[in-house]
């Protein structure tokens, strides 16, 4: 028989969470400072209120039962929420040092939002900003979790419809060469393979896509270079390595940078803003505001 809601016993689903986030008893154990046993029988009696196997064994361990999978959507929610809440009250209340979680690609904080960035510190010393690099769907995935706070992509996908996504910058792709290292005269596409070609490596969207432009004008493309990150592309043109393929606005900032003027249209990219309106803290609409000139109240 199912509790009503006003005997709803916390401590049992904090357990529940652990479990199911770990996928271990010991672990969940280790993790609550509650002893094993104790664990096991908190799971019991959840699965006793709720009439409901919570848990299986298997050779790998325990697994969730799809009864619990559906249950952790909710659990984790409101965990999150939960968290939520005591980040704004020690916010409010200056308990402790504010921890703002972005997740911005190292190129765009260096070529698109650096001086936001060191605007943003110098007026709010008591807030640290973490930046990390994982994919996209990784990191959107932790956002709608609320482990991240804001999220600044590059790309042209689609976002989940529950997170707000303001737009930034739409930059477009060049291809580009030291011009005091290099002797380039380049007009179209199919000039670019009497020159060494220096390209993103071919998991990236930016590589899909122009791969795509090359295909349409029979292009096969054979690079000299597979580069992992717009600031390595940045350094090899730099040093005169090859023609590289690199965003506009980088191509700009870059000494000796030369970008050549094709007649084909190339790729563009969009940079974007993204949160979730419901987790926001009085940080990070700041920060927002800073970066979009809007006023989030």
């Amino acid at each position: 028989m199912a509790l009503p809601c006003n005997n709803l016993n916390l401590n049992l689903y904090r357990v529940f969470y652990t479990v199911a986030k770990t996928k271990s008893f010991s672990e969940s154990s280790r993790v609550l400072h509650i002893s094993q046993p104790a664990i096991s029988k908190h799971i019991q009696n959840l699965e006793y209120e709720l009439n409901t196997l919570l848990f299986y064994r298997n050779n790998r361990g325990i697994e969730l039962t799809q009864e619990a999978k559906q249950l952790l959507n909710f659990v984790e929610k409101a965990y999150n929420f939960l968290m939520l809440g005591e980040k704004s009250l020690q916010e409010s209340k200056e308990l402790i040092q504010c921890k703002v979680s972005i997740k911005i690609p190292a190129s765009i904080s260096i070529y698109y939002l650096k001086n936001q960035i060191e605007n943003f510190m110098t007026s709010h010393p008591n807030i640290v900003i973490k930046m990390s690099s994982q994919s996209n769907e990784t990191l959107i995935n932790l956002m709608l979790q609320h482990t991240l706070d804001i999220l600044v992509l590059a790309g042209n996908e689609e976002i989940n419809k529950d997170l707000k996504v303001i737009p930034l910058y739409e930059d477009e792709y060049v291809f580009a060469y030291n011009s005091d290292k290099l002797n380039v005269t380049v007009d179209s596409l199919s000039d670019l393979t009497n020159y060494p070609l220096l390209l993103p490596v071919k998991t990236t969207e930016a590589r899909k896509n122009i791969e795509k432009v090359f295909s349409n004008e029979g292009i096969t493309t054979n690079p000299i270079m597979e580069l992992e990150t717009p600031e390595m592309m940045a350094n090899y043109i730099h040093d005169g390595v090859g023609v590289g393929y690199v965003l506009r606005h980088i191509a700009e900032q870059v000494p000796s940078m030369k970008i050549i003027d094709l007649k084909e249209e190339l790729p563009k990219e969009n940079i974007k803003l993204v949160y979730d309106e419901i987790s926001l803290t009085t940080s990070t609409k700041e920060f927002i505001n800073l970066l979009t000139n809007n006023t989030i109240k």
